[in-house]
């Protein structure tokens, strides 16, 4: 077998195992739609509509469009390098606008966690504009050479061969996202164990306040997105960069499997109070110590 032959079989293994774990990825998250869909009736459809809403179903729904179209790009050979390319700066842009409608819904929990405070508001606006700066200049500058969009003659869809310079700028965007998030989880937990040492008295356990802030949903989001970081800098042009969807597809399902449990949890709906809201923005209304309040309570009842 000669090299040339070889270098053809193991690209063809790569671009396959890309469409693959693209396969898993949507599956993973069609799948999680299917069994949330209920939960999603009777806390969304059912109430009033707004803002936190609207962001709810932005992230449920704008993935799982958009993947539909790079399902089909990814399974069918009968597109040209022109089309494919089209298909793959559609993939980054819908890779952005969903990263950008999580980190909102993010940015407005760690808003309500802290009491609506001013200074944690202009904390995470300015430190996610700057990262959101940097990302885009990572991904878009000067993206003339260094990666190839096409089936490459192997007969597969539109698969993607990355260089190693384009895989480092989109390894920075997704770098500047998972300090981000690990920012976020940070907060969530300091302020899960602030809570907890308040209180003490009533010994709540630490792990029902983690939950109940969303600090393990955060926590996945950030080692998801750790993974994919990893795979951009592999040998390996196909597999660069093979995990974006599947990192993107696990934010999506986290962040809603977070709200569905804040509805759960408070068990009021969009027009409840106290911590427990599935708004984050009710955090605003009522003094610490009643917030506090309502924490204990729903746990000695739960």
């Amino acid at each position: 077998m000669n090299s040339a032959y070889a270098e053809q079989i193991l690209a063809a293994e790569q671009a396959r195992l890309q469409s693959y774990l693209f396969l898993f990825s949507i599956t993973f998250l069609y799948w999680d739609h299917i069994l949330t869909l209920s939960d999603e009736l009777l806390y969304f459809w059912r109430r009033p509509v707004g803002a936190s809403t609207i962001l709810f179903f932005l992230n449920r729904y704008f993935a799982a469009l958009g993947n539909i179209a790079l399902a089909i790009s990814l399974f069918s050979g009968d597109f040209t390098e022109s089309s494919c390319g089209s298909f793959h700066t559609f993939h980054e842009l819908l890779l952005v606008a969903t990263q950008v409608i999580i980190c909102m819904l993010l940015a407005i929990r760690i808003y309500a966690l802290y009491n609506c405070s001013k200074r944690i508001l202009a904390l995470i606006l300015s430190t996610g504009g700057i990262l959101s700066t940097l990302s885009l200049f990572a991904i878009f500058f000067d993206r003339s050479e260094g990666f190839l969009v096409g089936n490459g003659g192997l007969g597969l869809g539109c698969e993607t061969e990355l260089s190693f310079i384009p895989s480092i700028q989109e390894a920075a965007a997704w770098e500047a996202l998972f300090l981000y998030d690990s920012m976020l989880f940070v907060m969530t937990l300091h302020k899960a164990y602030k809570t907890h040492r308040e209180l003490r008295p009533l010994r709540i356990p630490l792990m029902d306040i983690i939950l109940r802030d969303g600090s393990l949903y955060f926590g996945v989001m950030a080692f998801a997105n750790a993974v994919n970081i990893s795979t951009f800098y592999y040998p390996l042009p196909y597999a660069r960069g093979m995990l974006s969807s599947f990192a993107s597809s696990m934010s999506v399902t986290m962040m809603s499997r977070l709200m569905f449990n804040l509805h759960k949890v408070a068990d009021k709906g969009l027009f409840s109070s106290g911590p427990y809201s599935s708004d984050p923005t009710s955090y605003c209304s009522g003094s610490q110590s009643e917030n506090l309040t309502v924490i204990a309570t729903v746990s000695e009842a739960s």
